[in-house]
């Protein structure tokens, strides 16, 4: 019945705006991306737009759109992969004439006047493959697929993440069947240059390790400018430290290139919550996967104390 619901919204809409959080990963481009070909491709009178200032260096996803205020004041505004409104990245979303949300997170901040929200799955990517499915498989494309297979793919590490279900699995399946091409996604996605191959040693070299079950590295701006990495990108490189046996937590911090001493993070673990610590530094996520942002040094290392305390318990 939401499914249904949002179609309707869809329709009863002439201009429709679809956003996604910062620092967007391939599940926030994916979904996003997604979206809009589905829609375009179902409503082709229709006008749609991404929004969106960043990007990802992973995965190959067109620019955002750029359209004035009035556009989005006029729309139907979409927002996805996004669990509270002060990760959205356009502050313009709230000014739309409608509002709604579709995420994956847990639902903490009821921002939308309609909403459909599953935690229990993997990846929004994951509830757009259902959506379409049931709303209009003959408007995904080969492309809308591809969005969407990125997106299932990277959000579950490959389905190793422990939020991946059969379902996840038999809307991965229904992608494949579409047609795209398994091997060039994982080599668009994984496939790294020899630059980024010597970072991932550079961050093995100067990650602290706590009991041999925790592991963090901290990249300053100086040392990201050297590597001519973005922040958002140098923390794309968390998976370096996810295949260590003995690591049951690890986390890259990086320092805000516009802002000396101030770091966002990611954060992973195995089994222990760490969306939950994270909430306390102006961040979430998943159980096992999630950002924090606006760190001090000082912050850091309450954080890292907190996560090892965690891990004791």
């Amino acid at each position: 019945m939401c499914f249904h619901t949002l179609t309707e919204r869809i329709e009863s809409a002439d201009v429709i705006t679809v956003f996604r959080h910062a620092h967007p990963d391939c599940d926030a481009l994916g979904s996003q991306n997604a979206m809009k070909t589905w829609i375009q491709n179902r409503y082709p009178q229709k006008q749609v737009y991404a929004l969106g200032y960043e990007t990802s260096s992973q995965g190959e996803f067109p620019a955002s759109d750029t359209v004035s205020d009035e556009v989005i004041r006029n729309s139907l505004a979409i927002v996805l992969d996004t669990s509270n409104k002060e990760r959205i990245d356009d502050a313009r979303w709230q000014t739309a004439k409608d509002i709604v949300k579709v995420d994956h997170h847990p639902d903490f901040d009821r921002y939308a006047s309609f909403q459909i929200v599953k935690p229990d799955y993997a990846a929004v990517c994951e509830i757009l493959t259902e959506y379409f499915m049931e709303e209009g498989p003959e408007d995904v494309s080969l492309l809308t697929a591809e969005y969407l297979y990125m997106g299932l793919l990277t959000d579950t590490l490959c389905f190793r993440t422990n939020n991946t279900t059969s379902h996840t699995l038999q809307m991965a399946s229904w992608l494949a069947g579409r047609g795209i091409d398994i091997p060039f996604i994982n080599r668009c996605l994984f496939d790294q240059s020899y630059t980024e191959y010597r970072f991932d040693t550079f961050l093995r070299e100067n990650a602290v390790i706590i009991n041999r079950r925790l592991a963090y590295a901290v990249v300053t701006k100086e040392q990201a400018d050297a590597w001519q990495i973005r922040p958002a990108d140098a923390r794309n490189h968390i998976d370096t430290f996810g295949h260590v046996k003995e690591f049951q937590v690890w986390a890259i911090f990086t320092e805000r290139s516009d802002e000396p001493g101030v770091y966002d993070g990611s954060l992973r673990s195995k089994e222990i919550a760490v969306n939950d610590i994270a909430r306390q530094y102006r961040g979430g996520g998943h159980r096992n996967a999630a950002g924090v942002k606006g760190l001090s040094e000082e912050e850091i290392s309450k954080l890292i104390k907190e996560l090892d305390e965690a891990l004791s318990h």
